[in-house]
């Protein structure tokens, strides 16, 4: 028996490139791979979300926070609060004054406020206000603040039997 030699080809280059394209794909799910698992780092390492404790019991009793706040607008007081920049105390802290009429215009006295400066975008401990009536339903505190910016003021009023929360943002120059 004889044995014929035929002449080997020698690869087209259409050939070769044919054989690239699994490699392709390969390289382009390793890409989409890597770029998912950063994704997902962020997305545990970063911040929730959650802006309150128990969302859901929150959620489920909206309707109790609709009624409060009709029990406040019923009230009809009128809150006005600010930061002055230039007025500073004995100590160089700013001072925070809130003025509270009421339905009519007038002024509100004899009322007890609780409140804390709370910062929206950092997480810094809040910063508690202690009040004192300035007359004239003004009522100031004293604050020394970390930080200049975005504030929010979260304020409790009580006047006998009634109460308001006020929550209000204020920035610091």
């Amino acid at each position: 028996m004889t044995v014929i030699e035929l002449p080997r080809r020698s690869p087209s280059p259409t050939q070769a490139k044919r054989s690239l394209i699994p490699w392709i794909f390969v390289g382009g799910m390793g890409v989409v791979i890597v770029v998912n698992s950063i994704l997902i780092y962020y997305a545990l390492h970063s911040w929730t979300g959650i802006v309150t404790a128990k969302p859901y019991e929150r959620g489920i009793e909206y309707n109790k926070v609709l009624e409060a706040q009709a029990q406040q607008d019923a009230l009809g007081w009128v809150f006005d609060a600010d930061i002055e920049p230039v007025a500073k105390d004995s100590q160089g802290n700013s001072v925070l004054t809130v003025r509270i009429t009421g339905p009519d215009g007038a002024a509100l006295e004899g009322m007890a406020l609780t409140g804390r400066l709370v910062r929206p975008i950092d997480i810094m401990p809040d910063v508690p206000l202690t009040f004192t009536a300035a007359g004239n339903g003004r009522y100031t505190a004293s604050v020394a603040l970390p930080k200049h910016g975005q504030w929010d003021l979260k304020l409790k009023a009580e006047k006998g039997a009634n109460w308001y929360h006020l929550t209000r943002r204020l920035f610091v120059k």
